[in-house]
């Protein structure tokens, strides 16, 4: 079977069953899907596994998970995977733009937010990388272009198509009995978790609520002493009441404030 290379046009002989290529003319790599053919790049890897479970570690210490994630949190696992991306660049009017969508199944969805910068790309080369790390794709490229046009993107004006392998880590953990699992993209270091222990609102909506009541019940009092005790300029009484209560009432939101931040 012959294929034409994307990049230089030579026809160039495929085995049955392969599916990584290198043109043996301009050495591009090139991804055949049924008898579509695109390029195929790698991402680079620049995280050992102890500074990508860094990374992950400072996401838990973050404001949006619960209070000591990182130090209560229990790692069982770490799996490192090159997993697969459909790339496609657009050319039109307003400029070029890049499209991704995961070209394998995956439970993390957070994954098609990943950012890939033209100049992290490098042609796959065989026997510089393990290939049993390599995620194969399940995702044809029929299907990644349909969902394309589902976005609204002109067809025509796709200007280039690619298969991106990118590296990851990916965490499975525990927290309270409940386990979770957590992407770290080793090439940014940006973690990417579609559920985790995040921090319980109720607490901060209780605080916004009862803040709301206070201010408006001490606007309602400031308002009938000013108008009650018949203060001259009823209304600026009132208001200049409102800075002294709404002052009054500020240090214990904050202290409560304090205190959620503190425990949540």
């Amino acid at each position: 079977m012959k294929i034409k290379c994307t990049q230089c046009g030579a026809d160039v002989d495929v085995l049955q069953d392969e599916t990584f290529i290198e043109c043996p003319f301009c050495s591009s790599a090139l991804y055949l899907d049924k008898k579509k053919v695109v390029f195929h790049y790698v991402v680079a890897n620049n995280f050992k596994p102890n500074e990508a479970e860094g990374n992950l570690k400072r996401w838990m210490a973050g404001n949006h998970t619960v209070k000591d994630l990182d130090k209560k949190a229990t790692i069982s696992k770490t799996s490192f995977y090159y997993f697969p991306i459909w790339l496609f660049k657009t050319k039109d009017s307003s400029g070029d733009k890049l499209y991704i969508q995961p070209a394998a199944s995956t439970s993390i969805s957070e994954i098609k937010k990943i950012s890939v910068p033209a100049g992290a790309l490098k042609f796959y080369e065989k026997g510089q990388y393990n290939e049993d790390e390599l995620i194969q794709p399940d995702v044809l490229f029929d299907s990644a272009q349909k969902w394309l046009q589902d976005s609204g993107v002109d067809l025509t004006n796709v200007a280039e198509a690619a298969l991106v392998h990118v590296p990851v880590y990916q965490f499975y953990y525990s927290y309270n009995n409940h386990s979770f699992t957590a992407v770290v993209e080793a090439s940014s270091g940006m973690v990417y978790a579609n559920i985790y222990p995040a921090k319980s609102e109720a607490p901060f909506r209780i605080l916004f609520g009862l803040s709301i009541a206070a201010y408006l019940l001490t606007t309602i009092i400031c308002y009938i002493a000013a108008f009650g005790l018949k203060m001259s300029d009823a209304v600026v009484s009132a208001e200049l009441l409102k800075v002294v209560g709404y002052g009054l009432i500020s240090f214990p939101l904050m202290i409560m404030a304090y205190f959620i931040a503190k425990k949540v």
